[in-house]
């Protein structure tokens, strides 16, 4: 059965019919800075078109499964965020939603989802997929992972490789072994991203795939690996329901599937795919994959090119002109501008990492930052005194909260706010003001049927956002912070 044939809709007695999707949507996407930060990275952005990563993935997903059979795993930064953008493919898919509460790698977040997936049906198979990749060609991705599911039903473990099109540097390797027919092999080795000189060596002999992170195999088998190989993570499976998941999950060792369990366990395969896979993991892939002009550029946003050749030139912020350069890369946010070789594209996580040993908030947020409410957007901000521009979307509300070190003051912009101050409550229109206090209870609603939009003006010696005390949360956000 060649990936062709396997049809998008399996009959009942084939092993894809019983197998649950995991789509792992946690990561942090260093690699396409300034435009991925921590509190949106780039499963979450609109990279190609106008879904997102995410979106994407989910979407590809649901031709092979129901949706009360694909489960995402993402952490409690972005819960709202993910369920809001799987909301708008099918409400339904919002319920299987799980959320860790530390990043811990993709074995703990795996094996978090297993615990849904047991529950529902304890001889399931498992199909494992990040969310930050792009399918060309899913008919053809559905054919391999339905190959992939029936060895998977005899008891292998199974890992997708894609034939290398040129010597990648930044990607791992899997050896083929003994074929096992219908485009499937037994895996001879994985390699860690090699040098250019090996990497060359590997396509030239046709003997290696790249390693595409993508996995199927049956939940005993996973679960027994699990109590071989990696006894702690085991015991905290067994023992999870007995202690609050903060507890138990902040003690996980921090570890990979691929080292964890693929790497380590006899029986594994290997199905070869040519379904058009890009990890999108760089700017170097965006560009490779982009519309390109007659020069060989590739312009997204308010650009000025003036002759400019084989470069990318990418804005999300103000007006970006560039003049005379080639073979280079620019991205513009409002807040940041990244420029660097084509050549050098690799080297955009140490200027992350440089960030991050400077404590600089470019890592973490962007100007506008979405919440479950709604957004902010920071306009201003200097020692004392900060401005935003917020927006509550209709039917939503603010917690009720209270800020020690600042006081706030709001101004209507648009549409109709119900404010509570202390314990009055009143409501604002256009152009209306009101002050809070410092350390005043206080709280933003919309009861209307267009969004809200205020000003608010900080004043105070700390105006970071973890000066905040809820007391109550219609989202189930923790009482502080």
């Amino acid at each position: 059965m060649s990936d062709a044939t396997v049809p998008q809709s399996p009959t009942r007695d084939h092993p894809l019919s019983r197998c649950q999707a995991v789509i792992l949507a946690g990561g942090s996407g260093t690699r396409l800075w300034p435009l991925s930060r921590a509190m949106l990275p780039k499963q979450l952005l609109a990279l190609k078109g106008s879904r997102t990563l995410l979106q994407e993935t989910v979407d590809r997903s649901m031709a092979a499964f129901p949706a009360d059979r694909i489960h995402v795993v993402t952490n409690e930064e972005h819960i709202f965020e993910v369920k809001k953008q799987l909301k708008a493919l099918g409400p339904e898919l919002a319920a299987n939603v799980l959320a860790e509460p530390i990043g811990k790698n993709t074995l703990p977040a795996i094996l978090l989802a297993m615990g849904s997936i047991a529950e529902r049906d304890p001889d399931a198979l498992v199909a494992v997929f990040p969310s930050d990749h792009f399918i060309h060609h899913p008919e053809q991705w559905t054919g391999a992972l339905a190959r992939g599911c029936e060895l998977a039903a005899q008891g292998w473990f199974v890992t997708f490789g894609i034939v290398p099109d040129k010597p990648e540097t930044g990607y791992g390797y899997i050896a083929k072994g003994p074929s096992l027919g219908q485009n499937a092999y037994q895996v001879g080795g994985f390699v860690e991203k090699p040098d250019l000189e090996r990497a060359q060596s590997f396509v030239s002999s046709g003997d290696y795939l790249w390693n595409s992170g993508m996995f199927v195999f049956s939940l005993p088998a996973f679960l027994d690996a699990v109590e071989r190989f990696q006894p702690e993570l085991f015991k905290w499976w067994q023992q999870r329901q007995e202690r609050p998941l903060v507890a138990g999950y902040s003690t996980l060792p921090d570890i990979s599937v691929d080292y964890g369990i693929m790497e380590q366990v006899d029986r594994i395969a290997m199905v070869a795919g040519d379904f058009g896979w890009d990890d999108l993991g760089s700017w170097e892939a965006l560009y490779r994959l982009g519309a390109k002009d007659e020069n060989g550029c590739v312009v997204e946003g308010d650009v000025l090119a003036v002759d400019c050749k084989n470069s990318l030139l990418f804005s999300r912020g103000a007006k970006l002109a560039a003049a005379g350069v080639e073979n280079i890369i620019v991205v513009q946010t409002k807040d940041a501008t990244l420029v660097c070789s084509m050549d050098q594209v690799q080297k955009v996580k140490d200027v992350v990492q440089l960030l991050k040993t400077q404590g600089s908030p470019l890592v973490t947020t962007h100007v506008t930052v979405h919440r479950p409410w709604g957004s902010y957007t920071v306009l201003e901000e200097a020692s004392f005194y900060k401005l935003k521009r917020i927006v509550v979307l209709p039917g939503a509300k603010l917690s009720l909260q209270m800020h020690h070190h600042r006081s706030e003051h709001w101004v209507v912009i648009s549409g109709t706010a119900l404010v509570q101050v202390g314990e009055e409550e009143k409501i604002l229109v256009e152009n209306q003001s009101v002050d809070i206090p410092k350390a005043t209870k206080h709280r933003l609603s919309n009861p209307g049927k267009v969004p809200v939009e205020i000003i608010e003006i900080q004043n105070g010696p700390y105006l970071e956002e973890d000066d905040i005390v809820r007391f109550e949360d219609v989202y189930g956000r923790k009482p502080a912070g």
